[in-house]
This record gives C-alpha cells, sequence and structure tokens, in this order.
C-alpha cells in the first residue's frame, strides 16, 4: 500500500472518528433523565456508556496504527535521502511524492540492499572480516518492498572508503525490460509455516437449467480434495576474495548478477519441473491432472495454443491467462512470416516486445521442455508461497577460506507451490 492510499485512509478515519464522537456526544446530551413536570423542568444528560467508548476507542486505535505505518513509510524515506545525501547518489535529496518514495524503494537491488544494510555496514567498519578465526557476517533478508535497511555509508576509510565507483548502475530493471519469469505468472503469497494446507478442487459438474415454478431445480456437482505443499529451500554459495567483499560495487554486482540469477533459474526449473520429492517441488508439468495435451498437427504454433486456451476454457471454467514456452519454440513464432515474407510479429527493426499470445503473456524459459508449452489459469489456479526473503550471508569458516583470505557469500530461499485446479493447465506438443 503506497503512503497516498494509507494518508486517505487515515483522513477517512479520521472523519468517521469525528463523526462518531459527534453523534454519540449528542446522544448523551439529548438523553432525558427525567421528563419535565409542571413544577420541575427535564433533566438530560448522560455520561458515554462502555459501548459508546469501546467503539469510539476502535475507531481511534485503527486511526493510530494507519499514522504508525505513515510515520514508517515516511521515515524510510528520509533514510533513502539521507543515503543519497552520503553516497551522492545523485537523486534528489527528498522524493517529490510518496509515488517518487515508493519507486525510489523499488530501484534499490538486492545485492545493494545487502552491502548497503546497517548491519554489514557496521560489520565491515568494525573491521570484523579482518579478525582473526572463523567469522559470519550479520544475517540479510530481503523485504518484499526492496528497502534499503541501513544508512551509515561513510567515506572514512575504515568503512571501505570512496562507495561509488564512476559508473554506478543502481536498482533493478522494471518489469518492462526484464525477462519475465514463470514466479511472475503465478499469484503470490507468504507464510509462516513450513506446511501449505489447502483445498483443491477436483471436478464441477453445471447442472444449471432453466426451471418451470415449482418444479425440482437441477443438482450441481462439485467435489473437492485435502491437499499440501511442503516449503523447499533453495541455495547455491559463491566464494570471493575479502578484497571483494570490502568493495561494495562488486559485491553487490555478484550477489545480483549471480546468487539471486541462480536463485531464479532453479525456481523456475522446480516450478515446472520439480519432482514433489524431498527436498524438490511438485512442479506444474508433474501434475496428473492437467487437461488433456494439445497435439500441433497440422496447425501452426498459434493455433494449437489457442486451441488449448479454448479447451481449458471450456471444460473447466477459467479462462488461462498466461503460458509458458521454450526460447527455440518462441522463436519458431517471433520470426514467423506470411506469404509475402513480411513478419507476422514486431519484427527485427521494432521495440522488444514482451512474449504475448492471444492477449496471454508469456514466460520464454529453458526450463520449458523444446517442444512443449504449458498453458493455463496461472494467477486464478496456483500460488507460490515464499517464507521472507532471499536470505544473504557471508562467512570465512569454510574450508581452508581463512588461511586464503576468500569469504563464502550464499544465498538461499523458501518457498512452496499450491495448485487449486490442476485441470486449469494444458500442455501443447509442438512435435508433428
Amino acid at each position: 500500500m503506497t503512503l497516498a492510499q494509507l494518508e486517505t485512509d487515515l483522513r477517512q478515519k479520521k472523519e468517521q472518528a469525528r463523526s462518531l464522537i459527534d453523534a454519540t456526544s449528542l446522544k448523551c446530551r439529548d438523553h432525558v433523565v427525567r421528563p419535565a413536570s409542571g413544577s420541575d423542568p427535564a433533566v438530560t444528560g448522560r455520561l458515554m456508556t462502555a459501548e459508546e467508548r469501546s467503539a469510539i476507542d476502535n475507531v481511534l486505535g485503527e486511526a493510530e496504527a494507519i499514522q504508525t505505518r505513515i510515520n514508517g513509510m515516511q521515515s524510510d524515506a528520509n533514510l533513502l535521502a539521507r543515503l543519497d545525501q552520503i553516497t551522492g547518489g545523485g537523486r534528489p535529496a527528498a522524493p517529490a511524492s510518496a509515488a517518487a518514495a515508493g519507486a525510489a524503494r523499488r530501484r534499490i537491488s538486492l545485492g545493494s540492499q545487502f552491502v548497503q544494510s546497517a548491519e554489514f555496514l557496521s560489520f565491515i567498519k568494525a573491521q570484523g572480516h579482518r579478525r582473526a578465526g572463523a567469522w559470519s557476517s550479520p544475517t540479510f533478508e530481503s523485504s518484499d518492498s526492496l528497502l534499503v535497511l541501513g544508512t551509515t555509508l561513510t567515506e572514512d576509510p575504515a568503512s571501505g572508503g570512496a562507495l561509488i565507483p564512476p559508473d554506478r548502475q543502481t536498482g533493478i530493471l522494471e518489469l518492462r525490460t526484464r525477462r519475465l519469469v514463470v514466479a511472475d505468472l503465478i499469484a503470490p503469497g507468504t507464510t509462516d509455516s513450513n506446511l501449505i494446507q489447502y483445498t483443491k478442487e477436483k471436478t464441477f459438474t453445471n447442472a444449471a437449467d432453466a426451471v418451470k415454478e415449482g418444479a425440482v431445480k437441477p443438482e450441481s456437482a462439485l467435489t473437492f480434495e485435502a491437499a499440501s505443499s511442503p516449503v523447499r529451500k533453495l541455495a547455491h554459495w559463491i566464494p570471493v576474495s575479502e578484497e571483494m567483499l570490502e568493495d561494495f560495487a562488486q559485491t553487490r554486482s555478484i550477489i545480483d548478477a549471480r546468487l539471486t540469477l541462480g536463485l531464479e533459474l532453479k525456481e523456475e526449473d522446480e516450478l515446472l519441473n520439480g519432482s514433489g520429492v524431498d527436498p524438490h517441488i511438485l512442479g506444474l508439468n508433474m501434475l496428473t491432472g492437467l487437461t488433456p495435451v494439445q497435439p500441433l498437427g497440422s496447425d501452426t504454433i498459434a493455433d494449437a495454443m489457442l486451441k488449448q486456451i479454448t479447451k481449458i476454457a471450456t471444460t473447466t471454467f477459467i479462462y488461462p491467462d498466461g503460458f509458458v514456452m521454450n526460447p527455440a519454440d518462441w522463436l519458431t513464432v517471433a520470426i514467423a512470416k506470411n506469404s509475402q515474407g513480411n513478419y507476422m510479429g514486431a519484427g527485427p527493426f521494432a521495440a522488444p516486445q514482451s512474449p504475448m499470445l492471444w492477449g496471454l503473456p508469456g514466460a520464454v524459459t529453458p526450463a520449458e521442455a523444446a517442444g512443449e508449452a504449458l498453458v493455463g489459469g496461472f494467477r486464478s489456479a496456483a500460488q507460490v508461497f515464499r517464507k521472507g526473503g532471499i536470505r544473504i550471508e557471508a562467512t570465512n569458516s569454510h574450508q581452508d577460506f581463512f588461511i586464503k583470505n576468500l569469504v563464502a557469500i550464499r544465498g538461499e530461499e523458501r518457498l512452496a507451490l499450491a495448485v487449486y485446479r490442476e485441470a486449469a493447465f494444458g500442455k501443447v506438443d509442438f512435435v508433428p
């Protein structure tokens, strides 16, 4: 939720509280304790009841909670502005609006968060990576909103010297320019447990029909079954030198370019092809209740895809909202030409286009086998639950790393995949 939305909610809560207090005060003032008699005037007025005070306290408490969130977001924006001033980031000292503040926070990549976090900076400044014996960096875990967790960067030599190289490339790529991944298609979720238990739909028989007055209504059938999905861990590590650890730009680029990319690639493979055998996720391609495969036959790839889209929509009443395809198959689609030799799509001289067929966005990935594609209602029939964000840790207590001045940087994440309707997904076979 943005700062502007919270401020709107706060104004509404204040108005609600003010109206409730005014109405309650008026009711107390006009309450008749004793009606007027021939000789005595009426006695009116009373104190608020416990129920009335509780109702007002509840609304005020909600307003105070919203104000606390606003203060926190404003504090984050101020910290980010201070960080820019200290590091010479080239951005304005304070975002001009809540939207600008949110955009600025989202541009901070995972690697930047790690090397700019208060814990990591304090650790480096205190020469924690220089002490004798084994050591480990403080644990850092990314937040959903990708906020910088610290602002204590300095130009002091003990903090690593000048932190900003001449060519500073900050932030993560926007969705319109970065590759769409499988997880982007699926509805997101969070969990605090190690097991997701849910109910998935097996079959739906629709018997709805027109009936005469007083006639027996037809009975439809809807069957469910209990299902569970354990939270699995994906992890890997990269060795770097202590000199690279002190070089914030290098450390950031390694984390962004390799640690997070490696997790992203493995995550795609697990979400699609995981066997379900511990410690693997049960991937979408491995489900047993998929809609039957649509063969290519004499159709083009695009036509076969539409046939599977239509089949899923008419049998499950869930219209697909995305697809996954191998790069080799997408190449066939992208370079398709008509009989005059003109490209059916954007062609080589147009701006880069995100993969899309029949209005559905696609994730093009080698994790999907060549010669087939997966179509489905990713956002409506499946959900990826994450336990926390990506965790980044560093240590020299691995084998002989201490005597070699090497450091192991580890990245890991925990997630689970829940599929609520398996038949909402189906494959298209491109092999003639």
